[in-house]
């Protein structure tokens, strides 16, 4: 019988020490997704740009990002953004959004997800926000199971129709 495995720590993200775990972590966020949508581009060449992009919103709208340490390494991540300025058709207050929750395939089911979930949410909080965000992939049911435990409720959906 194998010992329990101890929690991961949740720290926020230091650019010098997590950059490598955190691209690691979005590559194969993007080929999972990949997988359930065959258009969307390829992890390795989106990556940069990509995370350049987050961590920009982090400054913009009182923005976090956190990572979870296991053994030592970055097993997933967090980005929340916390005074997302609202749409001129939509309510007029900021709202809290969670652009990414990713944990590393082989660590699933520790409770990894449920921790960084977590995390934004206490950011939010504290930024004021009245209400938290994210979206999902239709496809990604792990996800969707996730959220819905962590007591989010559909808002909107996202339809798509090819024109080919």
């Amino acid at each position: 019988m194998s010992a329990p495995q101890s929690p991961p720590q949740i720290v926020p993200y230091r650019h010098g020490e997590h950059a490598a775990g955190l691209r690691a972590c979005f590559v194969e966020l993007q080929e999972y997704e990949r997988a359930l949508e065959p258009a969307m581009p390829p992890g390795e060449r989106v990556a940069d740009e990509y995370l350049a992009r987050m961590l920009e919103r982090c400054r913009e709208w009182d923005g976090a990002v956190f990572v979870a340490i296991d053994d030592g390494a970055v097993a997933g991540f967090v980005s929340v953004w916390a005074q997302v300025p609202p749409e001129p058709d939509e309510p007029d207050r900021p709202y809290a959004f969670v652009s990414d929750v990713v944990v590393l395939e082989r660590l699933r089911g520790r409770g990894i997800g449920r921790a960084l979930l977590a995390a934004a949410e206490r950011h939010a909080r504290a930024g004021g926000a009245a209400v938290l965000r994210l979206d999902v992939m239709v496809g990604n049911a792990g996800a969707r199971r996730l959220y819905e435990d962590e007591g989010f409720v559909p808002r909107r959906v996202e339809m798509a129709k090819p024109l080919r």
